[in-house]
């Protein structure tokens, strides 16, 4: 059997829970409104699905595409209630086998009856065979329902029960073959099987005739009665005494089964989930499967219960924060999930619920938007808005500070209702949704890539940059490639729209996958993240060169403002003072043209002193632009100071990545040596397991052969016991027939014949006993299931050979009966004064039957309780052996006291304490002294 069962075509499913099924993982938005699941092969039912929806559904590349996609959630443990399917139909489940780190295959607990029904064949045809299939299928759930009680979380593992399965498999398929003929020996040796005519009749033979449990008979019971209307018991008495005999059978071998599989010592298992090369452990799952083994947990329990559920640990984590001795006391079970095709897979939680990957989770919420509902075709850039404020409205369910992580059902059913939600309300109702519905309804003749054409060619409405992303590899792409394509396209446009999706999708892991050629991973991002640095710091420096050289700039402009203002002051002084003369006025005009033509004279020297030494305001402004002019210098030093510092950087940079390289290559070589030791440490084990199996086989066939012995040496027995009855019978005819010989020979009288008959009544009526309550093989019984329960070894040492008394006298009890059957029927004038006593039915111990009720929190069973002899009780004496004062049972008489008047009995202990507040008897009331205070005078 491998770690993932085979999924094959020939599954068992009703139509009502195929299309449930279904429904359950392809998007409402995918199926066609008038499809449904009419024929009984499954196969047909998702061809009809595929040829009706291909417009939509054109990602599968086959039926048994879109087949395995659906038989994917038949692997989930507990997936019929998941799914909610119809239980009075057929369905069928496929569980998976995951294994260890140290190659060991583990399974569900919760599965584990679904193993065994997939190895359950069904020898009948038409109408039984269903009926068969349905009734079986309702035993399986009455068993895991027993099951299920005895879990503390649905999520635990137990390792494959190989050797059981098979040796299950071989027996029933023995069973079943030839099953008919074999049947009908039976019915016609067996007369009880007539009274089975009505369904009212079943619980009777189900419970008296085939010994199975009452409360299993009502499951079958409905479906028996429900084909009663259709098919009459009276018309097919002998069709329905065969099914039932059958389920019958099968559900006793399930339930021997369950029982037997259960390994008695395990270790802690704790599922193992990967993402790439990362590989990481439930949190609070470790925690509980850690305390339930009693190992310590002290080192990590505070900060495990401060984390979120569902929350995750490394594997490097986990393996630092457990010490060494416990980790090898932990079986780390890998758990392989399907690809996420539209919907997530979910997984048991330790909780009790259902969870799945968060990025699944964010995967499945996409699938719906891109892949069934188109929303991004068929809206507008104004409309883009609403998408916005729906991924910040479900922002705390996808955060990028746990790490990897789950999500409940729960938590992921009710994002998925807010998208609804916000769909139905904001973005349904689009026009250009309706003209996309109308184009596609109206040109179904159209070639695949022609329809994937029309689909998409809208999205550069909703998103302007996508020419940019799809480049000219739109029209290369295959029919079958181009799904997968697109929705990358637009899950890498919508990461440019939504801040925190680029985050997410980093702290998950998966960002390089989703997005090729991120700057978040890969070898560029440490360089990226120190150019970015740079950057940053060389930017801050500019920004404030800047703010400074404006602040300055607007000083001087404030500056020269107010010199301007008191120039104009005093100029209108002197000419309140001075009356100016016309040749004055044109002489100074003159003047300053010809000190403006002389500005251009090649003579800065000799004009700059003058003008410094005519205007200090220009003086001033030449000193402002000569230290402007040297803080710029001293900027483009600086920049190439930066640049350069940039450049070391990139070095030291090249140099870190080469010594990562080197660290990678030492631990790649470490990592390779490790697994070599694995891999001798997997060889061993798989050894000692190969030969833990040769064993187990050799004692499955020692028991055999053991059984065989012991039947052969019953029928010899029985054989015996026939041919002294019939020579007994035999003589007795040959002595009526001898009268003479009769008259010679001593006869008994009347009185000591009835003894004898009444003996031989008595030795018969227990013979018969033993037979039916069958002493030894329940006291193997019990003492196997205590010693699966107690995991006490000197509790399981006691059991062992307790057990083994028991049945040697149990053995010699048969033995005496049978010898004493042989002298009376042996010797016809046996008196009861020869015939020995018998010795005493074997009884348990009270340590026995404490231990029994200690773990089982219920009295033992009784074995053939008619035999056991109860103790004489002496003259003076009760039977009532209980102290009332404790309520305990006296073992014997020493260390009790005796009331004279009711002779009652009670611990001298007790009667001590009872004296220091009365001197009467607790039952009588009359007076009751202790000898050892009051000694006799006599």
């Amino acid at each position: 059997m491998s770690s993932a069962t085979v999924i094959t075509t020939d599954l068992v499913f009703c139509p009502t829970n195929l299309e449930k099924l279904v429904r359950h993982c392809i998007p409402k938005e995918m199926i066609p409104s008038d499809w449904k699941a009419g024929n009984v092969s499954a196969i047909s039912n998702l061809g009809l699905l595929r040829a009706m929806g291909k417009s939509t559904l054109g990602m599968f590349r086959s039926t048994e595409e879109m087949f395995m996609l659906v038989a994917s959630f038949l692997d989930v443990p507990g997936c019929a209630n998941l799914m909610d399917f119809d239980l009075n139909g057929l369905y069928t489940t496929i569980p998976r086998m995951h294994t260890s780190l140290k190659g060991v295959e583990f399974v569900y607990k919760i599965d584990l009856l679904a193993f065994a029904s997939l190895v359950v064949p069904c020898p009948f045809n038409n109408w039984q065979r269903s009926m068969v299939l349905l009734a079986i299928k309702g035993c399986q759930r009455f068993l895991e329902s027993k099951w299920k009680s005895e879990f503390k979380s649905h999520c635990e593992m137990m390792q494959s029960p190989k050797g059981w399965l098979q040796c299950f498999s071989e027996q029933i398929a023995g069973v079943s073959e030839n099953y008919s003929a074999k049947a009908e020996i039976l019915m016609k040796n067996f007369e009880p099987c007539s009274a089975v005519l009505q369904p009212h009749d079943f619980n009777v033979y189900w419970t008296d005739m085939l010994k199975l449990d009452v409360e299993g008979a009502s499951v079958v019971y409905e479906t028996l009665r429900a084909y009663n209307e259709k098919y009459p018991i009276t018309e097919n008495k002998d069709d329905y005494i065969k099914m039932l005999s059958w389920i019958g059978i099968v559900a006793r071998m399930l339930e021997d089964f369950m029982i037997r599989s259960i390994p008695l010592n395990t270790k802690a298992t704790v599922r193992l989930f990967s993402v790439g090369k990362d590989n990481f452990v439930m949190a609070h799952e470790l925690l509980q499967s850690l305390k339930n083994k009693n190992l310590d947990v002290s080192g990590f329990e505070e900060e495990v219960l401060g984390m979120p559920k569902l929350s995750t640990l490394e594997f490097r984590e986990v393996a630092r924060k457990v010490n060494v001795q416990d980790m090898k006391n932990i079986e780390f079970i890998r758990i392989t999930q399907p690809e996420t095709k539209l919907q997530a897979t979910p997984i048991p939680s330790p909780n009790g619920d259902y969870c799945v990957r968060a990025i699944d989770a964010f995967h499945e919420l996409l699938n719906d938007m891109i892949v069934a509902k188109k929303v991004f075709q068929t809206i507008d850039k104004d409309q883009f808005e609403h998408i916005k404020n729906f991924f910040d409205s479900v922002k705390n369910y996808f955060c990028s500070n746990q790490g990897v992580y789950f999500i409940s059902l729960e938590d992921l059913n009710l994002v998925k209702s807010m998208w609804e939600e916000c769909y139905e309300t904001k973005l349904k109702n689009s026009k250009q949704a309706k003209n996309i519905r109308k184009v596609r309804n109206a040109k179904k003749g159209n070639s695949e890539l022609d329809e994937l054409k029309k689909m998409y060619l809208n999205l550069e409405k909703c998103f302007p940059n996508m020419n940019e992303i799809v480049g000219g590899e739109y029209l290369k792409k295959k029919p079958t490639d181009i799904y997968a394509t697109i929705f990358q396209w637009q899950v890498i446009a919508l990461s440019d729209e939504i801040t925190y999706m680029d985050d997410f999708l980093h702290s998950q892991k998966v960002c390089a996958e989703w997005i090729p050629g991120s700057p978040c991973c890969g070898e560029g991002a440490e360089l990226m993240e120190i150019v970015k640095k740079a950057y940053a710091e060389f930017q801050a420096e500019k920004d404030a060169k800047e703010a400074a050289e404006a602040a300055e700039l607007e000083k001087k402009k404030e500056e020269v403002t107010m010199e301007i203002r008191q120039k104009k002051k005093r100029s209108k002084k002197v000419k309140k003072t001075k009356e100016p003369t016309p040749e004055l006025t044109l002489s100074t005009s003159e003047i300053n043209s010809t000190t403006s033509e002389s500005s251009s004279d090649p003579e800065p020297e000799t004009l700059e002193a003058k003008e410094s030494q005519a205007c200090p305001k220009c003086s001033r402004a030449s000193h402002f632009a000569d230290v402007a002019n040297e803080k710029l210098r001293l900027s483009k030093v600086e920049c190439k100071h930066l640049k350069k510092d940039l450049a070391n950087a990139e070095l030291e940079v090249e140099v870190l990545k080469q010594k990562v390289t080197d660290k990678d290559e030492k631990i790649r070589m470490l990592e390779e040596l490790l697994k070599s030791k694995d891999d001798i440490i997997e060889r061993q084990n798989m050894d000692l397991l190969e030969k833990q199996n040769v064993i187990m086989n050799f004692e499955l066939e020692m028991e055999s052969k053991d059984n065989i012995i012991q039947e052969n040496s019953t029928t010899i027995k029985d054989l015996e016991k026939s041919l002294k009855m019939k020579d007994y019978r035999i003589n007795e005819l040959e002595a009526q027939q001898s009268s003479e010989l009769r008259t010679l020979e001593p006869t008994r009288s009347d009185e000591e014949t009835e003894k004898v008959r009444d003996v031989l009544f008595k030795l018969l009526e227990i013979q018969g006993t033993l037979k039916s309550g069958n002493p030894v093989g329940k006291c193997r019984e019990l003492a196997q299931r205590i010693c699966m329960k107690a995991h006490n070894k000197q509790i399981e040492d006691a059991t062992r050979i307790e057990a083994i008394q028991f049945c040697e006298k149990a053995k010699i009890y048969t033995e005496a009966v049978n010898t004493q059957l042989e002298m009376i029927r042996g010797n016809r004038v046996a008196k009861p004064a020869e015939i020995p006593e018998l010795p005493e039915f074997p009884a348990f111990s009270r340590g026995f039957l404490k231990a029994y009720e200690n773990i089982f929190k219920s009295e033992a069973p009784k074995i053939c309780h008619s035999l056991l002899k109860t103790p004489e009780v002496r003259p003076g004496e009760l039977a009532d052996t209980d102290c009332l004062i404790c309520i305990e049972v006296m073992d014997s008489e020493e260390g009790t006291i005796k009331c004279e008047c009711c002779k009652r009995r009670y611990h001298l202990e007790c009667a001590k304490e009872w004296f220091k507040t009365k001197r009467t008897c607790p039952a009588c009331s009359s007076p009751l002294l202790d000898d050892s205070e009051f000694p006799s005078l006599s």
